[in-house]
């Protein structure tokens, strides 16, 4: 397959990112607004913002992404600089599946391009930004060891680790294990035991995550979920189907690692809830998005020319049909955030939702008025990740006892009268009010 197909395929992916200005993602407005508190903690005039928020600067994975985009959010419009973070989460998957597969093949295949699908995919639109850009360096560091697994490594290795430790947990496991598998099917040891100290981190963070309920979902839900990474989720679980089945001949030890992160994907916890809440959760989305990642390494399709020519429709179509869906979503979101700049600064913002399920799918408006406080010292009074260990900023243990300055009512919510408080803008969704001065 040649690099310039595969370069079109990914700048195809990178369109909507940039030709709509609101991208619906679930978390993508929170992690932009903590983003900008983040940037602008010490700003003289961030008062208010100083007395909810205190930062919170320790080593745990979530924190690539906060580091690439708060000093970004110095110069740059906050919506610019969300882009650019969805930019480099779509363009690293795809790079470093071809990084992968010329690892164990002598050349990419049309079987790559799962990486084009997978850079807009379940994963992306959930807003997990952090946790794609570890599955990336994930995939990196395996091609990586395997290709320096008869020299020198060691020093390079960690210094990846760390770096997918910083972005996400999961990524980091899976690093581990899947390297793990390749050792021993080469009965290589000695790399267990050089791995033995990043394992013993892995085990100390595991130790202080699973602390609470886990939450398990039917076999079949996670037969539905299968085709949930694509829109045209069935015809490329075909076409992967198909490449397992002929590959098998010319299978790798990759096929092992594929098949333990899918083995996985089904055995593990959906998540865990600590005092009524899901505070680790989307485990067993995540190992799927990483065991697809792996199967380039290894499958192998006939006839390329045809196959690569299924797989440029499957994600043209992919794009088109999304698209559609992020042009509504755009129009959506733009009604909804034209209130924001009629909050005055230092402000704090209450936020009623109408009552609400959390489902494991897509739910783009759930944190949708994080974008009212991308503006001077708005403090978000329902910053989830604030109440949450792994993120750079967290609520102060004893919070202001005054009331908010600004509410966000939602259609449906139940509230009717807010005392004290006047609409300034209102739309077909939201009311915003203003505490009377």
């Amino acid at each position: 397959m040649g690099r310039r197909v595969y370069a079109l395929a990914t700048a195809a992916a990178l369109v909507p990112i940039w030709l709509f200005k609101y991208f619906p993602t679930q978390d993508g407005p929170s992690h932009l607004y903590n983003a900008f508190v983040f940037a602008h903690y010490f700003d003289r005039t961030n008062n208010i913002t100083r007395e909810y928020f205190i930062l919170n600067i320790h080593l745990f994975p979530n924190w690539t992404t906060y580091l690439i985009m708060a000093p970004l959010l110095r110069v740059l419009p906050p919506l610019i600089v969300q882009q650019i973070v969805l930019s480099i989460c779509v363009i690293c998957i795809p790079a470093a599946v071809v990084y992968l597969q010329k690892s164990f093949k002598p050349a990419a295949d049309a079987t790559a391009l799962l990486g084009v699908l997978l850079a807009f995919s379940y994963i992306l639109f959930m807003g997990f930004f952090n946790f794609i850009i570890g599955a990336a360096l994930f995939i990196f560091a395996i091609g990586f060891w395997w290709r320096r697994r008869n020299g020198r490594y060691l020093l390079v290795l960690y210094a990846l680790l760390i770096a997918i430790y910083l972005s996400h947990g999961l990524a980091f496991a899976a690093t581990l294990l899947s390297i793990a598998i390749l050792a021993v099917t080469e009965r290589r040891w000695r790399v267990l035991a050089e791995l033995a100290p990043a394992l013993m981190l892995f085990v100390l963070d595991a130790v202080a995550r699973t602390e609470g309920q886990p939450l398990f979902r039917s076999f079949m839900w996670h037969v539905r979920q299968l085709p949930a990474f694509f829109t045209a989720g069935w015809i490329i679980l075909a076409i992967v189907a198909f490449g397992v089945v002929w590959g098998r001949g010319s299978a790798r030890p990759m096929g092992f690692v594929s098949a333990a992160l899918f083995i996985a994907y089904f055995a593990m916890p959906w998540g865990y809830a600590v005092g009524g809440s899901v505070q680790s959760g989307w485990i067993n989305e995540r190992l799927l998005f990483l065991a697809i990642l792996t199967l380039p390494a290894w499958i192998a399709l006939p006839r390329p020319a045809i196959a690569t020519t299924l797989f440029l429709i499957a994600i043209a179509a992919h794009i088109v049909m999304t698209s559609i869906q992020i042009a509504k979503l755009d129009r959506y979101i733009g009604e909804i955030v034209k209130c924001a700049p009629l909050i005055r600064p230092h402000s704090a913002l209450q936020t009623f939702l109408p009552p609400l399920t959390r489902t494991p799918q897509v739910t783009p408006t759930l944190h949708l008025s994080a974008y009212f406080g991308l503006q001077t010292d708005v403090v978000d009074l329902d910053d989830y990740e604030a109440r949450l260990p792994d993120f750079p900023l967290s609520y102060r243990p004893a919070l202001p006892a005054r009331p908010p300055d600004a509410v966000v009512i939602w259609r449906g919510a139940q509230v009717q009268r807010v005392i004290g408080y006047r609409i300034v803008c209102s739309n077909s969704e939201i009311r915003l009010l203003q505490k009377v001065q």
